[in-house]
């Protein structure tokens, strides 16, 4: 059943019902040329059907898709509520290379808030991170998060149309995703268009230096043989340039300490500070925070093949601050308190890379006065491929999205959803509740079950059965950290990740 038309800044728009909830799908809220910055698209004055998902943002396996027709975000808002509805905006992950909105189907959770739910598309590769505004393309820094920024403007101007509060945003997002909310809450650009921010298996590096980002152009720009002629990237096949761009990653996961490749940038323009500062000196302490992430995280990754650059790189990095016999300190004694199914060597990388600096990062936030939760999914959900590899990356998504009994299919990722377990039930619904109740009141459960994260108290809440909290820097390996922490002089676990 066709919704009635909702009027927006750029023209009239028509969604479906589904059921109680009206759904709008592939809403433009930008165009772009490649390499330059968005703008509005044209506007239009017959209402626009917006039943389909929108085209993905040009990405490995999908290198046809229309660049300038990538920029759409989805709107799912339940039918018939009396007042204003908070709103999700949830910023989706891919290592800063895959995914899009159309994998992130929010009718049920709009449903059972009730609450407006949106998910974005961003570019994504070097179309949407690729710094080459030091080489001649003036526009080309930090697109993708002024991409997501645009996308931000458009809910604060139109999601009122909608049944959404445009005062009662929330910030979300997964992995890379993570990294983007994380970075687009510290921006002045972003002030006053949120109130409350949720990031999940955030990466212990959530900014990118200046430097670094010239270096991944450059080695680009070289592989392509462009260094003359850089502006010629601009009219490049798209497969010649995504062929290139995992070229240079190769090498630079081998060659530099970081390894990484793309990501939000420290350009001093679009990002001006380095996001932790911006937490740390108290800018945000009204904006609640939830921060969270799987209990293997690395598992994945370790089982990809090959395994993942960021394998190399953490342990490369937790070496360098601490030494070799600093390393081999931390495995024995990861190695001497393992689970009977826990990989020792997966556990100090999910530690390094994920699991410290998340919870320094909930450090800085409560030290500056912000109320801040911190949680841990050691659910393993009954699908791959978390049925093989338990609690790994994306498993707490897995549940978020879940159209209770069962696990929804994930078009871009080429995952089949299935039907939940009991257990699976249990702990998606715990998980989703938690979620609601943080986008509606600004914390995520009643104090007595999971209390605040505090400069002197650090619980951390464990999504699993049963949902309980324990301390998050107790034991034989917290003390082994603090202690080489100490010997090294660093002040922050996250200089280690």
């Amino acid at each position: 059943m066709l919704t009635n038309a909702v009027p927006t800044t750029l023209g009239p728009v028509i969604g479906a019902e589904q059921g109680h909830v009206r759904a709008f799908k592939g809403v433009p809220f930008a165009t772009a040329r490649r390499f330059a910055k968005a703008t509005p698209p044209a506007a239009w004055a017959e209402p626009r059907r917006c039943m389909e998902y929108g085209a993905y943002a040009p990405q490995p396996g999908h290198l046809d898709q229309p660049e300038e027709a990538c920029l759409s975000l989805n709107i799912w808002s339940p039918v018939g509520a009396d007042r204003p509805l908070p709103v999700l905006f949830f910023i989706h992950g891919g290592a800063f290379v895959t995914g899009g909105g159309a994998d992130y189907d929010g009718a049920f959770l709009a449903a059972h808030g009730p609450a407006v739910i949106v998910t974005i598309n961003y570019r994504l590769g070097p179309l949407g991170f690729l710094q080459l505004h030091r080489h001649g393309l003036g526009e080309a820094n930090n697109l993708a998060l002024q991409d997501t920024l645009a996308a931000l403007d458009w809910v604060h101007g139109n999601i009122a149309n909608f049944g959404g509060d445009p005062d009662q945003v929330t910030l979300s997002g997964q992995s890379a995703g993570a990294s983007m909310v994380i970075a687009l809450a510290t921006l002045p650009q972003a002030k006053d268009k949120f109130i409350r921010a949720l990031a999940l298996s955030a990466p212990g590096r959530n900014i990118m230096s200046a430097g670094h980002a010239d270096e991944v152009a450059r080695r680009v720009l070289d592989e392509l043989g462009l260094a003359r002629d850089p502006g010629a990237i601009a009219s490049m096949p798209l497969p010649k340039l995504f062929a290139a761009v995992e070229r240079v990653g190769r090498r630079l996961a081998d060659e530099t300490v970081s390894g990484t490749v793309f990501g939000p940038v420290l350009d001093g323009t679009v990002v001006p500070r380095e996001p932790r500062d911006v937490f740390a000196d108290g800018t945000l302490r009204d904006i609640p925070l939830w921060l969270g992430s799987c209990r293997d995280e690395m598992v994945m990754f370790l089982k990809s093949t090959p395994p993942a650059a960021m394998i190399r790189t953490t342990e490369r990095q937790v070496r360098a601050r601490f030494g070799d016999a600093g390393w081999d300190r931390l495995l024995a004694s990861y190695r001497n308190t393992a689970r009977a199914d826990e990989d020792a060597y997966e556990a100090l990388l999910s530690d390094a890379f994920w699991h410290r600096p998340t919870a320094d990062l909930a450090r800085l936030h409560a030290a500056a006065g912000g109320a801040v939760w911190l949680s841990r999914f050691d659910h393993r959900p009954a699908l791959e491929p978390f049925l093989s590899q338990g609690p790994t990356h994306g498993a707490d998504n897995a549940c978020l999205w879940a159209h209770l009994p069962d696990f929804v299919d994930r078009p871009i990722l080429k995952r089949k959803g299935g039907p939940m377990t009991p257990a699976d039930i249990e702990v998606a619904t715990r998980f989703q509740t938690s979620l609601l109740r943080f986008v509606t009141s600004g914390a995520p459960d009643v104090v007595e079950a999971w209390p605040r994260f505090e400069p002197d108290n650090e619980p951390l809440a464990i999504f699993g059965q049963p949902f309980h909290i324990v301390p998050f820097n107790e034991g034989v390996r917290s003390r082994v950290w603090a202690e080489l922490l100490v010997q090294s002089n660093a002040p922050q676990d996250a200089a280690i990740a």
